[in-house]
């Protein structure tokens, strides 16, 4: 084995000096605790991110629509905690839809964004608890699902109609 005495002699300096081994092993404790405290606010801060929610861009929402009978609302579709819509997304709606009179039924569907941003939606109305039939809507809407949309009335997954659908302020709209 081959003992270099040059090392041998800096090493011993080092020793004798004050601060001298110290001094390289503070620094490395330096650093090593300087890591840990970064590792540590990252979490910290991805915690408290996480926390807080999404923001308001992602939240959900109330979307309210109807179709119109002159100036009075027929038909009346109360969307629940709807989901931001992208380009190429889906998302599951469900809510609650009721007529002039004024049974409320459930619906489900889901609904899904094209490239151009118009939405594709389809529902299922359940509307034979209380009435005389479900029946389904399908259509092109805008985001907020207000346009002209089918409805089929007797399951044959033909339409029997349209409904064309406006925006309604969910604040004003009154669930019987």
């Amino acid at each position: 084995m081959f003992v270099d005495p040059i090392a041998m002699s800096s090493m011993a300096e080092l020793r004798e000096k004050p601060g001298g081994f110290r001094s390289l092993r503070q620094e490395e404790r330096t650093v090593k605790t300087f890591i840990q405290a970064l590792a540590i606010l990252m979490c910290v801060t991805i915690a408290t991110t996480h926390a807080a929610g999404p923001s308001t861009a992602t939240k959900s929402r109330d979307v309210c629509i109807v179709n119109l009978t002159g100036t009075s609302p027929s038909n009346t579709f109360v969307f629940k905690d709807v989901k931001p819509l992208a380009a190429g997304g889906a998302i599951a709606v469900q809510g609650l839809f009721f007529t002039t009179a004024r049974k409320v039924a459930p619906f489900h569907g889901s609904a899904v964004m094209a490239s151009d941003g118009s939405v594709r939606l389809g529902l299922v109305v359940h509307s034979s608890a209380d009435s005389t039939n479900d029946f389904t809507i399908a259509g092109i809407t805008s985001v907020d699902f207000v346009g002209t949309v089918k409805f089929d009335s007797d399951g044959d997954f033909v339409p029997n109609g349209t409904l064309t659908m406006e925006p309604a302020d969910c604040a004003t709209v009154v669930v019987p």
